[in-house]
């Protein structure tokens, strides 16, 4: 019969692991101890702690301490990681272990095994004596953090974001002569074109976009060296600078710069609170607008319906013919997900303990899943949404010729309390402003048609 695992030994003992796999006994037993849902480590952090390794064993080989064979061979294998072709030895559980041991050594051992197979000699490559040589789990991961969160923010969130903005243009562009009414309080206000409200829009997540922008510095000052506590025990001298050029070297980057002080680096997680707040100011945003398309879209007969979107699926089991603005509803439910995950990590980012906060895997999920879920959400809400608006010009001239609001043009005329009377006189007797005016003889009708103009007042 064939054999299906293998025997592999870590400082507790010895475990059976499935031979077809590169990870070793340590990873072996997270799979038992952190069975915990159904959510796995991100690939995309498991690609940075794979850059942290390759830039590691390049500035263990500059300090003299790693033989250039062993260091070509952890560089070969963390490239292999970071091009995708061992997706399938990362098995972790994304809740596990606070520090993230469990993902630093499961990247340990597939490095170690698989530099092993290529080198056709057993036990050449340690993953410990040489794939986690000069480091520790505290500075390999809040580094592999840092790397993974610029990845998401500028390949994920940032253009997709830019894309939705993009759109808004387009629509402030179609809207820059359409009159039609501002609301403040849910209430009729003063004229606008449509242009200048989706110009809010936009200049809203332009503001958003510059606000995350600034969070990235604190992302590329980095804890490498400080290994353990923050001394850099067991560190050669120059190692960190070393990691941090080799680090610029395998992502393609000159940003990455030695934290000032590696206590702070090890243990504070204050640069993920400041950048998830940049996004849930995004999340502010967002949910807000959706919410006005959401309004300006209701209908089409009994709402506002001063826009038509797109109609993506029909909306009622029951009621034929009805569709729903579920991308507004999708984009605020996302919204709402992003404020929660600002709430976990703001507390979690609190809770270090002297040298080390042990809270860190569950902040980094959250904010994994803050960005990949608000990126395909963005994309979506403007695939499917915001590029398919359409205006209903009909509407809104209804509405601005229809208002009451129009009255305040008369204000600096005939005064506040004169126009406050014909605004009230026109709702109780369902007439036109200018039919109330007429009425109550305040003003010439000529004197009216000149001062009530929407056009000027936009």
């Amino acid at each position: 019969m064939e054999r299906k695992t293998r025997i592999e030994k870590d400082s507790l003992g010895v475990m059976e692991v499935p031979i077809s796999k590169y990870w070793g006994a340590q990873t072996q037993r997270s799979l038992s101890n952190f069975n915990i849902g159904n959510e796995l480590v991100s690939l995309d952090l498991i690609k940075a702690v794979a850059a942290v390794k390759w830039a590691a064993a390049s500035a263990n080989e500059k300090c003299g301490k790693l033989d250039k064979k062993r260091a070509n061979l952890i560089r070969t294998v963390s490239e292999e990681i970071i091009s995708g072709k061992l997706n399938e030895h990362f098995p972790t559980h994304a809740y596990q272990a606070g520090s993230g041991t469990q993902t630093n050594m499961n990247v340990n051992e597939v490095i170690a095994h698989r530099a092993n197979e290529l080198a056709r000699i057993h036990h050449f490559v340690h993953p410990n004596d040489h794939c986690n040589m000069s480091q520790s789990t505290n500075d390999v991961y809040p580094t592999a953090m840092n790397i993974c969160a610029l990845k998401l923010i500028n390949k994920k969130l940032l253009p997709h974001i830019n894309e939705l903005i993009e759109s808004l243009k387009k629509l402030e562009k179609k809207g820059e002569h359409i009159v039609k009414m501002g609301r403040t309080h849910i209430q009729d206000a003063l004229p606008i074109t449509f242009g200048e409200e989706v110009s809010g829009w936009r200049f809203s997540l332009e503001n958003n976009v510059n606000m995350i922008k600034e969070t990235e510095q604190y992302f590329y000052s980095i804890n490498m060296g400080g290994t353990a506590v923050g001394t850099g025990f067991e560190a050669p001298k120059n190692y960190d600078k070393y990691c941090c050029d080799f680090l610029n070297k395998i992502l393609k980057t000159n940003k990455f710069v030695v934290t000032k002080n590696k206590y702070h680096g090890t243990w504070s997680k204050d640069n993920f609170v400041y950048a998830h707040g940049a996004i849930k100011a995004m999340a502010a945003n967002l949910f807000k607008i959706a919410q006005d398309v959401r309004f300006l879209a209701s209908g089409p007969r009994s709402g506002f319906g001063e826009i038509t979107i797109p109609a993506n699926e029909p909306g009622s089991s029951i009621m034929p013919g009805k569709t729903n603005p579920t991308q507004c509803e999708g984009m605020a439910m996302i919204c709402g997900q992003v404020m929660g995950h600002d709430t976990t990590i703001s507390f979690l980012a609190s809770q270090g303990n002297f040298e080390l906060n042990t809270f860190g895997t569950v902040l980094m999920q959250n904010f994994i899943q803050s960005v990949t879920l608000f990126s395909d959400m963005i994309k979506s809400f403007n695939e499917r949404c915001v590029s398919g608006i359409e205006i209903n010009v009909d509407k809104m001239d209804y509405y601005v010729h229809h208002s009451l609001m129009l009255v305040t043009a008369l204000a600096e005329h005939i005064g506040y309390e004169k126009s406050s009377e014909i605004a009230k006189y026109a709702y109780k007797n369902k007439l036109t402003l200018k039919q109330a005016a007429h009425k109550l003889k305040y003003i010439k009708d000529k004197d009216f048609n000149k001062f009530v103009n929407p056009n000027k007042m936009v």
